[in-house]
């Protein structure tokens, strides 16, 4: 990132989900469409279950990072980007992500044929990402992410996306030029690699 923020942003954490679900339906009157926690960027506050794990921490403060350095960042790499430091640890004095709970339900899309593919994925508006079939949304753009990390172009893919976003919207230009491969080319090299992890929690 560039661009830092320049205002506070405040962070609740709450021990456990009855103090969480408690504090969101004070406020919104509702409860949380999400056991884990949220970022509202209105409001510029972050609201988590801590007995979840500090992954979702990890994966909370990236948002307003994100916000404020690509302010139009679509759906698909904000959430990706930071669930890939849901699971995290210091590898070269940088942070990385690793593989992480995600892949088993992602291994079970693809084999199935429920898999999303990267050009729906990559052109999905928010309420598309979003929908029903969102856990494998996010596993997907997730892995992604990892991809990217892991062949060392991930840390290229990000400014070249962001500055070209007016005429690239979707990131498949930006993807194209990073990796030197077609996007259907580029996915089933993805998949078989994807294929090839194990997770043990």
């Amino acid at each position: 990132f560039t661009k830092k923020p320049e205002k506070p942003i405040r962070v609740y954490l709450f021990k456990d989900r009855p103090t969480y679900d408690e504090y969101h339906q004070a406020t919104y009157q509702k409860p949380p469409s999400t056991p884990f926690g949220f970022y509202m960027s209105g409001e510029r506050k972050m609201v988590m279950n801590i007995s979840t794990g500090t992954g979702t921490l990890a994966h909370e403060l990236v948002h307003p990072l994100l916000a404020e350095d690509f302010p139009e960042v679509p759906s698909w790499f904000n959430e990706g980007f930071a669930s890939l430091y849901e699971q995290s640890g210091e590898r070269n004095g940088k942070m990385t992500g690793f593989v992480n709970w995600r892949l088993p339900g992602l291994h079970k899309a693809l084999k199935s044929g429920k898999a999303v593919s990267f050009r729906d994925l990559l052109g999905f508006s928010a309420s598309q990402f979003y929908g029903e079939e969102r856990g494998v949304n996010y596993a997907t753009a997730r892995y992604l992410c990892l991809y990217l990390q892991e062949h060392g172009q991930l840390i290229r893919f990000y400014p070249e996306f962001r500055a070209g976003r007016k005429d690239d919207r979707t990131g498949v230009a930006a993807l194209e030029k990073v990796t030197g491969k077609k996007l259907e080319a580029l996915e089933a090299e993805w998949r078989e690699w994807v294929l090839g992890l194990r997770y043990n929690d």
